[in-house]
């Protein structure tokens, strides 16, 4: 269960969300959405503890976000970001082991072949499309199989097959349980395989 309850959120010194709540229960998949800059990618970050929250608390498993440190933060959510920059030529299966070398070998194929990754594992990172670098990204955060992902804006590179094997993707790890929240740009008609829907555009914009 992820608990919210009443935030403020600002982004470059602008505030974005005033005293809002949700809750997200375990085991489902919730879509952010809302116009640009209505504070969606702001709000993810603060769920994963990586952006500071004016006044009320978010509580990962029972536990305020506050009181945990990166090391048991890295142990409860993984985040796939939007932007993806590769300066040195690794290859994605170098890129997939970085921090994850002790996934077993069954969950790493599980989630390269899920998300068919198998034709450019020993290609340079470098020379990847933008799509195929998103891929990577969400991948590698649910190699770990911990029990809360969150991800950015995941299908905005990809085209449509692409698509369908992320949502594929999601709908089967929430099957075990896990907790996934994404931010999307659909409209809630687009998003009907997801539990819930917190539309931002809903809220009372914050001057």
């Amino acid at each position: 269960m992820i608990k919210i309850k009443n935030i403020s959120l600002a982004f470059d010194n602008r505030a974005v969300l005033s005293d809002f709540s949700a809750e997200i229960a375990t085991g489902t998949i919730t879509a952010i959405t809302g116009r640009n800059g209505a504070g969606k990618s702001t709000l993810l970050a603060a769920i994963a503890g990586d952006q500071t929250v004016a006044g009320g608390e978010i509580i990962l498993l029972d536990r305020a976000i506050s009181s945990l440190t990166i090391s048991e933060l890295a142990t409860i959510r993984s985040v796939a970001t939007q932007s993806h920059s590769y300066w040195m030529a690794y290859t994605t299966a170098e890129i997939l082991t970085l921090g994850n070398e002790q996934v077993s070998g069954d969950r790493f194929n599980e989630i390269v072949r899920k998300l068919e990754l198998e034709d450019f594992l020993d290609q340079s990172v470098t020379t990847l499309s933008g799509g195929q670098l998103q891929r990577i990204e969400i991948a590698r955060a649910f190699m770990r199989e911990l029990p809360i992902i969150l991800l950015d804006e995941p299908f905005a590179s990809q085209d449509l097959a692409s698509i369908t094997r992320v949502k594929e993707l999601l709908v089967s790890e929430k099957s075990k349980g896990v907790t996934i929240v994404l931010v999307d740009h659909a409209r809630d008609e687009n998003l009907n395989w997801c539990d819930q829907v917190i539309d931002l555009d809903l809220r009372p914009h914050v001057q």
